[in-house]
């Protein structure tokens, strides 16, 4: 730390074998951790859609390459996650591979102790001298450069009090606005009353279209990692969803400005698809794909139709579903496991999403029982708002992406 002040910082790590484990666990080697957290860069700062984390002054960071997300934490979640941690430990080594759930990767401790006689600098990061400040490092739902290809982003809890993002927001943000659960149940209720006037069909792609194999195995994994929340007693967690919208009329103007190409460039593109076909060959596969936008940029100027805007669809379609990295993101280090990002429609258009199981540090406490009942007497129901103990949590919330996720 840099200024006219001299400090001193001391770290300190929480349960540094567990999280070796689970780094392993969740396929990141100790030295592409290390290199990402102190050799990549100084970290990127950014401010969280959350308002929730506004309001208790949460700290976010990406690393500079765009691996992980580093975020503040309360004593409090800290010390609930401590203590949730071996049962979370015990979790991953059977579900890492398919889990939703956060992937923690480390947990530090972080005082400064100030050695010089300058009062007058005001801190904006870490503002309490000697006071130790709780980091958590883990993976992102979607990756740092997300604003430039997420379409929508939807914060999912089950509870429908409050639970709506402003006009306001909307106008502002754009695409960055967090819509929540009211946004997605009023817009799946009207696609059903259009398409549905009699009650005799139901649209078989309302709300997130990911169809009936990936809706099962989505909604079977969520099933169990809401069992672990609740035996860890915690609720108040969202299905973080990011939406990437590939309809190629959504696509960067630019874009197709520049992508232009040649009837021969075509051809060529076509057999090297044919010959990825074939087996054993996965590393030219991927190698294929990732320079393919390249490969066709650099191809003779030439009118092109329809068969170009598929080429276009086929080709981000290919990038964007590949292991990290990825179209716009630039380098990602932590999967979030295999059903993480899926393909499916949004609105009658291909898509991309993304899933993540979020925000479960906050425990069943005697002042949560509290707030609830508070709300109950200022006549909100009590078993539509965030408040509620963990299994009614989770069966109501489980019983919302059922009825949204078709």
């Amino acid at each position: 730390v840099s200024d006219s002040r001299s400090r001193i910082a001391r770290v300190s790590t929480f349960a540094p074998k567990v999280f070796a484990d689970l780094r392993s666990r969740f396929g990141i080697s100790d030295s592409a951790f290390q290199h990402s957290i102190f050799d990549a860069g100084p970290y990127v700062s950014f401010q969280s859609n959350s308002k929730g984390a506004a309001r208790v002054g949460g700290v976010f960071f990406f690393t500079r390459d765009g691996a992980y997300m580093i975020k503040s934490i309360k004593k409090e979640e800290a010390k609930t996650f401590l203590t949730m941690l071996p049962k979370y430990h015990e979790f991953m080594k059977r579900n890492a591979p398919r889990s939703l759930l956060t992937r923690f990767c480390g947990m530090y401790g972080v005082k400064l102790r100030e050695v010089s006689d300058n009062k007058s600098f005001k801190e904006k990061i870490l503002p309490e001298k000697d006071e130790e400040h709780i980091f958590v490092v883990m993976n992102s739902v979607y990756p740092a450069e997300a604003s430039h290809f997420v379409s929508e982003r939807f914060d999912l809890k089950g509870s429908t009090v409050g639970r709506e993002c402003s006009d306001e927001e909307k106008t502002s943000k754009g695409s960055n606005a967090v819509l929540k659960d009211l946004d997605l149940a009023r817009e799946v209720e009207l696609v059903r009353s259009i398409s549905n006037p009699i009650g005799s069909v139901i649209a078989p792609e309302y709300g997130l279209h990911i169809g009936a194999t990936a809706k099962a195995a989505l909604l079977s994994q969520l099933r169990r990692d809401v069992s672990l929340l609740i035996d860890c007693g915690v609720m108040d967690y969202s299905l973080l969803v990011g939406v990437v919208d590939m309809d190629a009329h959504h696509l960067d103007g630019k874009s197709f400005r520049d992508f232009e190409l040649s009837r021969q460039q075509e051809m060529k593109m076509r057999e090297e698809r044919r010959r990825r076909q074939g087996k054993g060959e996965l590393g030219r596969n991927i190698v294929s794909s990732l320079t393919a936008p390249i490969r066709i940029l650099g191809a003779p100027a030439v009118l092109f139709g329809s068969r170009a805007i598929s080429l276009l669809e086929s080709t981000l379609s290919t990038v964007l579903t590949w292991p990290y990295p990825y179209y716009g993101a630039g380098l990602c280090g932590v999967d979030g496991g295999l059903l993480s990002m899926m393909q499916g429609k949004r609105n009658g258009n291909k898509a991309i999403f993304y899933f993540g199981l979020i925000d479960f540090l906050q425990p069943w406490t005697t002042r949560k029982v509290l707030e609830r009942e508070l709300k109950g007497v200022m006549g909100y129901d009590k078993t539509a708002i965030s408040c509620v103990d963990p299994a009614d949590y989770a069966a109501r919330f489980l019983e919302f992406i059922d009825a949204h996720v078709s």
